[in-house]
Parts: C-alpha cells; structure tokens; sequence
C-alpha cells in the first residue's frame, strides 16, 4: 500500500499545534497518523521555525528542484555529444549535399 499524501496545508495545521505544545500522542490518537510520522513532521517544524539547525523545507525543495534540472540538463548534453560523435564517424558535412543549389 502506498504511503498516506498529506495537503501542505494540513500538514501546516499540525507542525502548528505541535510547536504549540500539544503532544505526539495524542495527536497520533485524534488524527490516526503514525507517531514516526509526526515526529518527522515535528522535526523539520523545529528546522524551519528556527529552533533547531538544519536545512529548511523551503531550501530543501529549491535544491531539489535545481538538483532535477542540473540532472535534465546533464541528459540533454549526453545526447548532443552522442549525437555529435555519430555525425563524426559518418562523416556529416551539413552544408553537404543538401543544397539544391550551388553558388
């Protein structure tokens, strides 16, 4: 089974009333979420409020993003290489041939 999505937002509401002070426990009770869970989720709230050192959620999610990107852009220049070194052992000329024309 995959594991539960939770809307940021609802996820919000619960790192707030847990840095209120409410307990992992019963908020495991009352929301029936698992306590590892939470306590990741209090985790990270303590990053980003400050309290505690660590890279903040909103970094984290900026760095993944450039981190897709730099990985795209590293594929795409793969292929042009590769694609540069087939026109190579062919012996391409792309002004070549092609022209209906010459002069």
């Amino acid at each position: 089974m995959p594991p539960q999505q939770y809307s940021p937002e609802f996820r919000r509401q619960v790192c707030e009333r847990i840095l209120a002070g409410e307990s992992i426990k019963d908020l495991m009770k009352e929301l029936s979420i698992g306590n590892g869970t939470l306590y990741r989720w209090r985790h990270q709230a303590l990053i980003d409020a400050g309290r505690r050192p660590g890279v903040k959620s909103y970094e984290a999610d900026e760095l993944a993003r450039t981190r897709r990107r730099v990985k795209a852009l590293e594929d795409e220049l793969k292929l042009v290489k590769l694609a540069s070194e087939l026109f190579d052992k062919a012996g391409a000329d792309p002004k070549g041939s092609t022209r209906l024309f010459e002069g």
